[in-house]
Parts: C-alpha cells; structure tokens; sequence
C-alpha cells in the first residue's frame, strides 16, 4: 500500500478510537505507519549502505510496485514478520503498557490492510511473513538457481 493510503486508514482507526483512549490513539496510529521504517532498511540493505535518500527509497519502492508481477519475488520486511510481532506483543504485555499495546495493535491493523492488498493484486506469496518462511523458501529457490534478492538489486540499480 502506498503511504498515503496508510495516513488515511489508520488515522481514520485512530480517530475513532479516541473516545476509548483518548490522546493515546496517537500510538495507534504511529503503530500503522512506522512499521513500514523496515522498508527503508531494505532500501538501504540493497544499496549497501551507501544511499541515504528518502526520496530515493520512495522511487526504490514504487519501482518495485512496478514489478511485482515478475517472477521469483520473495520480499522480507523485518517488522512485519510474525517474529517481530511477537517479541514486540510480550514486551507490551508483560510491561502492561497500554501505549505499547496500542502501538501493537497499529502495526497489526497495518499488516491486515497490507494482506488484504496484496490479495487483491494476487501476490501474497511475494512477501514472506516469518524469518523462518524467508529462509525455507529462500534455500528452496537458491536450490533451483533463483536468488531471491536479485529481483531487488536489479530494482535498486535500475534507479541509482
């Protein structure tokens, strides 16, 4: 989904759940939004480090929207990973942190309007969803002469 589309749902969520938690939606929607920071880890994965530029990780990624109906796409966004949920669901749980929860529940709102959209573009198996998924199927590609991550660097060089 674009960034856009993300303002609007989850501000909208957050808005209407202002009168159970007041100002502290706040955390719902930062939740919904800066869960896609892993994308500009990605960007900067795929670049080596070497390029800084927001703008740039922004025409990385609508570059790769282009694409996504090429073959052999396996995409990894660290936060929305189940084990990155996970460990983050215990740390609000076990420190009763309402604004930690909240911030949880963004990021799986995020996650569920993701899936929905990649349903519709009928390409969810181009994301993996676990770090244990990424890496069974990733050795299965690299078994049969795929590398998963090629697809990404021939995006990052297309746009350097």
């Amino acid at each position: 989904m674009k960034v856009s589309e993300h303002l609007l749902y989850g501000g909208s969520a957050s808005f209407a759940l202002i009168p159970a938690f007041g100002n502290k939606s706040l955390f719902f929607f930062l939740g919904s939004i800066l869960i896609d920071l892993d994308h500009y880890i990605d960007f900067l994965y795929y670049g080596r480090f070497k390029n800084w530029s927001i703008k740039k990780m922004f025409i990385f990624h609508g570059t790769m929207s282009d694409w996504k109906y090429k073959p052999n796409i396996l995409a990894l966004e660290a936060f929305h990973t189940m084990e990155f949920l996970l460990i983050f669901f215990f740390i609000s749980f076990l420190t009763h942190s309402k604004e930690l929860s909240l911030f949880w529940f963004g990021m799986i709102f995020h996650l569920g309007l993701d899936l929905i959209r990649l349903k519709q573009w009928k390409i969810v198996n181009n994301r993996a969803l676990s770090f244990v998924e990424y890496w069974i199927r990733a050795k299965k590609m690299k078994k049969i002469g795929i590398h998963p991550e090629k697809i990404f660097e021939e995006v990052y060089q297309t746009i350097k």
